[in-house]
């Protein structure tokens, strides 16, 4: 009994360590389940001594009293089944380390291929009943105010003329400019089928770019792919209905999703628990012609989150021509998938009145979202092992949790100053190699 509690004692330790990373995994039953799954004891040991963001191993090694060599096995047999993330400098040969959060992380990871290791029925349940039947581990992983995806919009679906559209909005833009990635099998849809719960849509779909797709190439969760197929992939998720989920940032965005309302848990997060901002939408919404809708319903049968419903025109009459297509504002994502449904022209996409934010950098991202979540403590003292660190991380985690503090963090402009003062430091610790990813230089600042 005493080693059960000892064992349940590591899962639940390392819950909370999990719990300070970008994305959250709330503290529940089932996601201590998923982690035994994923994590062997001597994983999850190792896991909780991991920081949030990269280190060198060398560093690592001496902070665990471990030689590099055999903490590098170690390491690199937990990247290979998608616990880390790693990320190596070719000019020195270095590797850098960081525990991979839960999303996007080990439970994407979890699918990505077909794999032995893992009893993967057993997680597609546990996952199915925590995002079917729990909106705090929904909630958790995606009820952010900054979000770890944003929505893109279909570029055929504005106007020719439309020139004020940016590269980072734009899918074929971000895979003509990464010159080609990886392509693995979608998380969502992969786990689903083994519920009995998948659709139809492609499998092998999920696309990787730049530092996401050296790293799904080296560990094998994955296939290199050019620049050509990825298009052809893409053209081939927009005729059918698809949504372009990408990394929620500017600078080097490492994933495009290809998601359907049926199995993405983003969008589960929307049509199932009405948790809205689950994924960031585009800078542009659907709009209706009034006077060209047909009231024939294909856009909304076309909505991944049922965000177009048809009302009667007025005076009610029981025809059909006399239904209106209305657009719901409060949920739209701006993907432009209804647009092509319509055979009528009556539906379009419009600038939306405010500009979403997108953060330019991976670092901004995480950034803002540990300051969202009050976490950010755990970035500036990465160190699990110094009891320093431990100590200051604790008081901080009070003292975050003040309503005036964390007031002050989420303020838009404090809260950019900050981060740009963040962001700076950054610049003196990451590779050479990764600083145009994570860091880059600000035009401004």
């Amino acid at each position: 009994m005493g080693h059960l509690r000892n064992i349940k004692e590591l899962y639940r330790s390392l819950n909370t360590h999990i719990s300070h990373h970008q994305t959250q995994l709330p503290d529940t039953p089932a996601a201590h389940q998923i982690l035994k799954v994923l994590f062997s004891p001597e994983e999850a040991e190792l896991a909780l001594k991991l920081p949030f963001k990269p280190v060198k191993l060398k560093t690592l090694a001496r902070r665990l009293q471990e030689s590099p060599e055999v903490l590098h096995q170690k390491l690199d047999k937990m990247a290979d089944r998608g616990l880390v993330f790693d990320f190596l400098r070719e000019e020195t040969g270095e590797y850098y380390y960081i525990l991979a959060p839960p999303i996007v992380g080990f439970l994407e990871f979890s699918f990505m291929r077909v794999r032995g290791d893992i009893p993967q029925k057993e997680l597609a349940n546990l996952l199915y009943e925590s995002f079917h039947k729990d909106k705090q581990f929904v909630a958790g992983l995606f009820g952010g105010q900054t979000n770890i995806g944003r929505t893109l919009v279909h570029e055929s679906t504005l106007p020719e003329d439309y020139s004020d559209i940016l590269s980072y909005e734009q899918a074929t833009a971000l895979i003509e400019e990464s010159g080609g990635g990886a392509v693995s099998l979608c998380y969502c849809r992969h786990s689903a089928s083994h519920v009995d719960q998948g659709c139809n849509n492609p499998q092998e779909i999920c696309t990787s770019l730049y530092e996401g797709a050296d790293f799904v190439i080296r560990h094998g969760f994955g296939r290199h792919v050019e620049q050509q197929e990825l298009l052809d992939i893409l053209a081939q998720a927009r005729e059918l209905g698809l949504v372009q989920i990408a990394d929620n940032v500017q600078n080097k965005p490492t994933y495009i999703c290809h998601c359907c309302g049926c199995c993405c848990g983003q969008l589960t997060a929307i049509n199932k628990w009405g948790i809205s901002n689950a994924v960031h939408t585009s800078n542009f919404i659907a709009a209706v012609d009034e006077a060209a809708c047909a009231g024939c319903g294909r856009c909304a049968r076309r909505c991944p989150i049922g965000a177009i419903k048809l009302e009667s025109k007025m005076p009610y009459t029981p025809v059909r021509h006399d239904l209106l297509a209305r657009i719901d504002e409060e949920i739209c994502l701006g993907c432009g998938v209804c647009v092509p449904a319509c055979k009528k022209d009556a539906l379009s996409m419009a600038p939306r009145p405010k500009r979403v934010l997108t953060p330019e950098t991976t670092l901004e991202r995480v950034l803002r979202m540990n300051l969202e979540n009050g976490t950010i403590q755990y970035l500036l003292f990465n160190d699990p092992t110094n009891q320093n660190h431990q100590w200051l991380n604790r008081f901080l985690n009070v003292i975050f949790k003040l309503p005036p503090v964390k007031w002050v963090l989420l303020n838009e402009s404090l809260q950019s100053r900050y981060i740009n003062h963040l962001m700076k430091g950054a610049r003196k610790t990451v590779p050479d190699g990764m600083k145009d990813v994570i860091a880059p230089r600000r035009s401004q600042p």
